[in-house]
């Protein structure tokens, strides 16, 4: 507590990092409607479902938080203003998370490399853009680095009641990090697993005591489905979850597109995200150093640092390469890298200007990321709406060609998803919504030939750019242009969603 004024102070730049543009400085993701709703429903004290299947993909534990927060709040709304305003909570506890990952550094490392990888991750571009959404991410991420803070804590103590408690304490943390997202597994009890065979890194009881109440969460959740005669149900979500982690099934991310450029993509985004990228990268090559440390707490953090890289690196290859499996990735760089560095200084002595000089650029170009990250205005969809709700007649069709399109824009009267020249034409359709990255790589309904065919023969009388998801255009039709169109055979099918 000597040194609290820094850790404070990292918190406090956080907070001032992740409370300016909450609502406008990242355009709405489908999974956060997604979320919401679910969080929604629970508030309402109904079983989260979607399409009126209860839903067992995720567990429920962020949307029980956020319906929390709803209800205490009396928070109400299309889904998508439900998203926005919860984005608070995720802005609240991701300052929280530097926190504690400052802590942990500084009980590992020392005070000025606590600072630095606190500034990084208080201002770090990626980072920021999961804590400004309404991603679980956020509260998974934070219940992990905090158990690893309390499993550092109690192996520094001897065997007495306390340390007991705290075992008890930091497996339930763990198995409320397991209880919003199971995924986390990996990046808890794995790294504790492989801690016992590893250089006697964790005593094998105490091992056993964390993963046990680390179990007591989830277990509490399955006596709930089972109780209710859900199993079944959640058996099939979650077998498919499973073969999505695996790789066996691509459903979402760049490996389920295979027009996707996944290369060219971090190309293009390398401007704001930099030094994230560096992070991913460092993950795997600090943790590795870490784990070989003389001293059981850092090799710890080494062997959670390991495990949650490599989890990173098979989603890419292999499984479902979402970016919000990179969260934990960084956060586990930012904890292990400090380790890893004041070891090959002891090492190689001569190399400390040099990594004070990295670390010192690292710092500076993050801050200056994460400032553009935050100030720029990324809000096309809320945009578009507020546009035509106010612009166009109600008795008007308006077409719709991608998914985040349609969860957060429907139900509304004469609003639908028609993603092709020949639903269009069918359905009347006199308006149409775009937004240009994502079908042009393959994510939305609509085949991205739409957007040429719109191009050459459609109205442009709404457009917004932002980096998320480049053009966002409501379209005005010309009726004789479409029905020639789709009488000459070009219907342009949709790509995906079973629409015609």
């Amino acid at each position: 507590m000597r040194h609290g004024w820094v850790v404070g102070s990292v918190v406090i730049l956080a907070m001032l990092f992740r409370f300016t543009g909450v609502h406008r400085a990242n355009d709405v993701f489908i999974d956060e409607i997604t979320y919401a709703d679910l969080a929604g429903q629970i508030a309402q004290g109904t079983v989260p479902s979607i399409l009126g299947n209860p839903f067992f993909l995720h567990p429920p534990g962020s949307y029980i938080l956020n319906s929390w927060v709803i209800n205490m709040f009396g928070l109400e709304g299309h889904p998508m203003d439900l998203a926005l305003q919860l984005r608070w909570v995720n802005a609240v506890l991701g300052a929280v998370t530097v926190g504690v990952c400052c802590l942990l550094v500084r009980g590992l490392v020392g005070v000025l490399p606590a600072a630095a990888a606190g500034i990084i991750m208080a201002s770090d571009p990626f980072i920021l853009r999961m804590d400004g959404r309404l991603m679980m991410e956020t509260p998974a991420g934070l219940a992990v680095v905090s158990g690893w803070l309390l499993v550092i804590v109690l192996l520094n103590r001897k065997w007495r009641r306390p340390r007991l408690w705290l075992e008890l304490g930091a497996g339930l943390v763990f198995g409320l990090a397991i209880v919003i997202k199971d995924m986390t597994v990996v990046f808890t009890l794995v790294p504790l697993l492989a801690g016992v065979f590893w250089r006697n890194t964790i005593p094998p009881l105490t091992a056993l005591r964390l993963m046990g109440s680390a179990s007591l969460p989830y277990l509490a959740y399955m006596g709930w489905v089972a109780a209710n005669g859900l199993l079944p149900q959640w058996f099939d979500q979650k077998s498919v979850g499973v073969l999505r982690i695996l790789g066996a099934v691509q459903m979402t991310g760049f490996n389920a597109v295979p027009s996707a450029d996944l290369a060219g993509r971090l190309i293009e985004m390398t401007g704001r995200f930099g030094t994230s990228y560096l992070l991913l990268g460092l993950s795997i090559l600090s943790g590795a150093v870490a784990a070989t440390s003389t001293v059981a707490t850092r090799r710890t953090i080494g062997l959670f640092s390991l495990f949650t890289g490599f989890m990173g690196i098979y989603s890419v290859f292999f499984g479902a390469a979402e970016e919000q499996f990179g969260y934990c990735v960084v956060l586990a760089a930012l904890v292990s890298t400090p380790i890893a560095v004041e070891m090959l200084m002891r090492w190689r002595p001569r190399l400390r200007r040099a990594f004070v000089i990295a670390t010192v650029a690292v710092v500076i170009v993050g801050l200056a990321l994460g400032v553009q990250a935050r100030t720029v205005t990324d809000d096309g969809l809320v945009r578009a709406r507020e546009w035509m709700v106010n612009n166009i007649p109600a008795s008007a069709t308006v077409g719709l060609t991608s998914v985040t399109g349609e969860f957060a824009l429907l139900p509304r009267d004469h609003w639908e998803v028609l993603p092709s020249l020949l639903s269009l034409r069918d359905k009347d359709a006199q308006y149409v919504l775009t937004q240009g990255r994502q079908l042009s790589q393959g994510y939305g309904f609509a085949a991205p030939e739409l957007l040429v065919w719109l191009a050459g023969n459609a109205e442009p009388v709404f457009t917004f750019t932002g980096p998320t998801n480049g053009e966002t255009v409501v379209w005005k039709l010309d009726r004789e242009k479409l029905e020639d169109a789709v009488e000459a055979g070009q219907t342009l099918p949709p790509v995906s969603g079973g629409y015609r």
